[in-house]
């Protein structure tokens, strides 16, 4: 006796059923159904029925071997330590009240990615220290007005 069905000659094909998607085999000696293409012989395993509805069974599950559209990588290639640096003081810089201090540092240091991006092309690393620059003066604005929050709150607090 299989798991799922039995094969007997004396089985009519319409009480073989199909664990995945119910439709009953054509013939008596079926071994695969003709709808969703699981093995009759099988279970019913959870994913079965969503397998079935997009015909997959009988296929992997590797989706790492697809290919799908190439979207453009904002930071591609970047041998440059200095961008890198500036990056990485860039996201400490966005620490409320603390991180005002890496603001003039992220600046520094994504101008002389900036240069080093220019004398070396191959080294990469100018969009990320733009990008670097760019944000320090968005980050600036954010953490002045925190600071500005935690002198004006008292104000506010105390009775006229």
């Amino acid at each position: 006796m299989l798991r799922g069905r039995t094969k007997t000659l004396e089985k009519d094909p319409a009480e073989i059923i199909c664990a995945a998607c119910g439709a009953s085999a054509a013939r008596e000696l079926a071994n695969y159904c003709l709808v969703c293409g699981k093995t009759l012989e099988e279970d019913y395993q959870p994913l079965d029925s969503l397998r079935s509805s997009y015909r997959l069974q009988g296929r992997g599950y590797l989706l790492e071997n697809t290919e799908g559209p190439q979207s453009q990588d904002l930071f591609a290639i970047n041998r440059n330590s200095v961008a890198e640096t500036a990056w990485a003081s860039c996201v400490y810089s966005m620490v409320p009240y603390i991180g005002v201090v890496f603001v003039p540092f992220t600046l520094v240091a994504s101008v002389l990615g900036m240069g080093v991006a220019v004398r070396r092309p191959e080294a990469g690393g100018g969009k990320m220290s733009l990008a670097s620059f760019g944000l320090s003066f968005a980050v600036t604005g954010i953490q002045v007005f925190l600071w500005w929050l935690l002198y004006i709150v008292p104000e506010l607090a105390r009775p006229v």
